[in-house]
């Protein structure tokens, strides 16, 4: 067992095991991170030892929190492309993720936001517990859900234009319910099946599958299935502005306070960030998940001169005033997305366009 990284690295039998250990910070992912967890997954790939991975957490209370926004402020702020590179690089780990010959276990136990919940997105069998919480939280600091988010949430139709422009969180029932995982067992019950998948002789696809299959617990009943409809009903229209007219204007009695609760999210938000996460999500549908890890790809690397995630991050995390002052407009961003953005995506410009 090795720790390096804010990682913890271990081989258990025939499971390669890489722990993130970064707790006092619910284990926001450094760039050091990142590197350690590509470069164990290129040491495993060819490892005959090695015939399945597991990526789980040594927070009591997170799998991981998302990404360390502090270094991409600080990188910003002092002037250098070290941002850049946390994106380049973090976007080449959750590719060779996806694309790892072996299997890969995640097994998320307390908050999987951001970065954390692109993470797990990557890894191929997603086991969650009842103490798990998912959102995509980025509009909040004037940002836009990306680590995949254009591709995975954008499959959820109206649903995921709600995650993407509230940031509110869902449980592991919901995640359950809307397919973004794959199975649900008690807290209580970590330990145990990692090793039962630690003492296993055969660790293929199937194998693994039949290990958590005597874990699972059926969890509590998902509430945001009981709000489908009513997410439906205001989440489907093309327009944020139309959007925040149908939840400032619901004629049910019922659901005023929910809707009032979203409106006012949604008004905390910077216009540019809901505008351009609402377009990223309907565009998203008609993209390969590649073609949608690019477009975000192309936007992180203008949105810190561009959007409003710098003043977000100092208003929240810096100055922790909580009083950001946000764009009110931005003339220059669509010259920007045209210039900056490949050829093959010219035909979504008009769509994704900051109008």
């Amino acid at each position: 067992m090795s720790a390096e990284n804010n990682l913890v690295i271990s081989v258990q039998g025939v499971l390669g095991i890489i722990s993130l250990d970064r707790t006092s910070h619910l284990n926001a992912l450094t760039l050091q991170m990142i590197q350690g967890i590509q470069s164990q997954l290129d040491q495993w790939r060819h490892d005959p030892e090695v015939q399945a991975v597991l990526i789980n957490s040594n927070s009591p209370k997170a799998f991981c929190a998302g990404g360390d926004i502090r270094y991409l402020y600080d990188s910003y702020q002092a002037g250098n492309t070290q941002y850049q590179d946390f994106f380049a690089t973090e976007y080449t780990m959750l590719s060779t993720l996806r694309n790892f010959p072996k299997a890969v276990i995640v097994m998320m136990d307390g908050y999987v936001l951001g970065g954390g919940f692109g993470l797990a997105q990557a890894c191929h069998i997603k086991v969650t517990s009842e103490k798990s919480r998912f959102a995509m939280p980025e509009t909040a600091i004037g940002f836009f859900p990306d680590v995949g988010a254009t591709h995975f949430l954008s499959r959820l139709d109206e649903v995921g234009v709600y995650m993407a422009l509230t940031g509110e969180q869902i449980s592991s029932s919901d995640a359950l319910y809307l397919d973004l995982v794959d199975y649900h067992v008690p807290s209580e019950n970590f330990a145990k099946l990692e090793a039962a998948l630690s003492a296993a002789p055969i660790l293929n696809p199937v194998e693994i599958r039949k290990i958590i299959s005597a874990f699972i617990t059926h969890p509590v009943e998902s509430e945001l299935q009981k709000r489908v409809g009513l997410i439906n009903k205001h989440f489907s229209y093309p327009r944020l502005e139309e959007i925040e007219h149908s939840l400032a204007h619901t004629s049910d009695a019922r659901d005023q306070d929910w809707a009032k609760k979203m409106l006012d999210l949604l008004q905390q938000r910077p216009r540019m960030a809901k505008q351009v996460s609402l377009k990223l999500q309907q565009t998203g549908q008609n993209l390969s998940l590649e073609k949608c890890m690019q477009l975000e790809r192309d936007l992180q690397d203008i949105w810190l001169e561009q959007g409003d995630f710098i003043e977000g991050v100092r208003a929240l995390i810096i100055d922790k005033d909580k009083n950001p002052q946000w764009q009110i407009d931005n003339v220059n961003f669509e010259k920007t997305l045209e210039k900056c953005w490949p050829a093959w995506s010219k035909q979504y410009i008009d769509s994704l366009c900051y109008k």
